[in-house]
């Protein structure tokens, strides 16, 4: 779990990006700081969940992988989330495999991604979700 150094401006949105895979988790949120936005990180589910209980830390979208060593996966991550933190909105990445063995069950929980994918193609999710929670908002 890491938080990145600088603390950005209150109204910059938050992404926490879950992946066992260190490179992999590595390479998307310095990807996405370089678009702006800030980034958390965590290397499980469990480590998520840690960060997204901390009540000084608000979180707009969490960019998940769904294969984790230890009890949660992504998709239970992605349950707990919907439930404890209604207001955060979370997309799943996962090989095309995973992915649709678990669709037929999961509809309700995509959007996912399927690895590998392009760091373009989650910047332009986050923004989908971003506006989309702009649009919800009762004003």
């Amino acid at each position: 779990m890491s938080f990145s150094g600088q603390e950005p401006a209150a109204t910059l949105e938050t992404v926490l990006v879950v992946e066992a895979e260190v490179i992999v988790r590595t390479a998307i949120a310095q990807y996405l700081r370089d678009c702006g936005y800030r980034v958390l990180e965590a290397g499980d589910a469990n480590q998520a969940i840690t960060i997204l209980q901390e009540p000084e830390i608000r979180v707009d979208v969490v960019l998940s992988g769904i294969d984790f060593s230890g009890p949660m996966d992504g998709f239970d991550l992605s349950h707990w989330v919907k439930t404890h933190s209604p207001g955060t909105d979370v997309f799943l990445a996962a090989t095309v495999q995973r992915a649709a063995s678990t669709a037929g069950d999961l509809c309700e929980e995509g959007p996912m991604l399927s690895k590998p994918y392009q760091p373009e193609t989650a910047v332009e999710r986050i923004k989908q979700l971003l506006a989309e929670r702009a649009r919800r908002k009762p004003k």
